[in-house]
Protein backbone atom coordinates (compact mmCIF):
# COMPACT_ATOMS: atom_id res chain seq x y z
CA UNK A 1 0.00 0.00 0.00
CA UNK A 2 2.98 2.31 0.32
CA UNK A 3 2.73 3.32 -3.35
CA UNK A 4 -0.88 4.51 -2.97
CA UNK A 5 -1.36 5.58 0.64
CA UNK A 6 1.17 7.67 2.59
CA UNK A 7 2.54 5.93 5.68
CA UNK A 8 1.02 8.62 7.93
CA UNK A 9 -2.52 7.92 6.62
CA UNK A 10 -2.37 4.13 6.51
CA UNK A 11 -4.13 2.65 9.54
CA UNK A 12 -4.24 -1.03 10.39
CA UNK A 13 -7.31 -2.18 12.28
CA UNK A 14 -11.07 -2.52 12.19
CA UNK A 15 -11.93 1.04 13.18
CA UNK A 16 -12.99 2.18 9.72
CA UNK A 17 -13.88 -1.22 8.26
CA UNK A 18 -17.57 -1.00 9.18
CA UNK A 19 -17.93 2.38 7.45
CA UNK A 20 -16.26 1.11 4.29
CA UNK A 21 -18.25 -2.13 4.23
CA UNK A 22 -21.47 -0.18 4.80
CA UNK A 23 -20.73 1.98 1.76
CA UNK A 24 -19.81 -1.08 -0.33
CA UNK A 25 -23.08 -2.76 0.67
CA UNK A 26 -25.13 0.29 -0.35
CA UNK A 27 -23.34 0.55 -3.69
CA UNK A 28 -23.98 -3.14 -4.45
CA UNK A 29 -27.62 -2.78 -3.36
CA UNK A 30 -28.39 0.16 -5.65
CA UNK A 31 -26.21 -0.72 -8.65
CA UNK A 32 -26.89 -4.08 -10.26
CA UNK A 33 -23.77 -3.71 -12.37
CA UNK A 34 -21.71 -4.30 -9.21
CA UNK A 35 -23.46 -7.63 -8.41
CA UNK A 36 -22.86 -10.20 -11.11
CA UNK A 37 -21.24 -9.69 -14.47
CA UNK A 38 -23.55 -12.20 -16.18
CA UNK A 39 -26.77 -10.35 -15.35
CA UNK A 40 -26.01 -6.67 -15.73
CA UNK A 41 -22.68 -5.10 -16.47
CA UNK A 42 -21.13 -1.90 -17.79
CA UNK A 43 -19.74 -2.15 -21.28
CA UNK A 44 -17.52 0.85 -20.68
CA UNK A 45 -15.56 2.17 -17.75
CA UNK A 46 -17.03 5.62 -18.37
CA UNK A 47 -20.61 4.42 -17.82
CA UNK A 48 -19.64 2.70 -14.58
CA UNK A 49 -17.96 5.89 -13.34
CA UNK A 50 -20.99 8.01 -14.31
CA UNK A 51 -23.36 5.60 -12.56
CA UNK A 52 -21.27 5.66 -9.39
CA UNK A 53 -21.08 9.46 -9.41
CA UNK A 54 -24.85 9.76 -9.84
CA UNK A 55 -25.54 7.31 -7.02
CA UNK A 56 -23.07 8.96 -4.64
CA UNK A 57 -24.58 12.37 -5.44
CA UNK A 58 -28.07 11.03 -4.73
CA UNK A 59 -27.02 9.40 -1.45
CA UNK A 60 -25.25 12.58 -0.28
CA UNK A 61 -28.14 14.89 -1.23
CA UNK A 62 -31.42 13.34 -0.03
Amino acid sequence: YENFIPHTKHYVGKTFTTQIESLNCRLRHYLARLHRKTLCYSKSKTMLEVSLKLLIHKLNNP
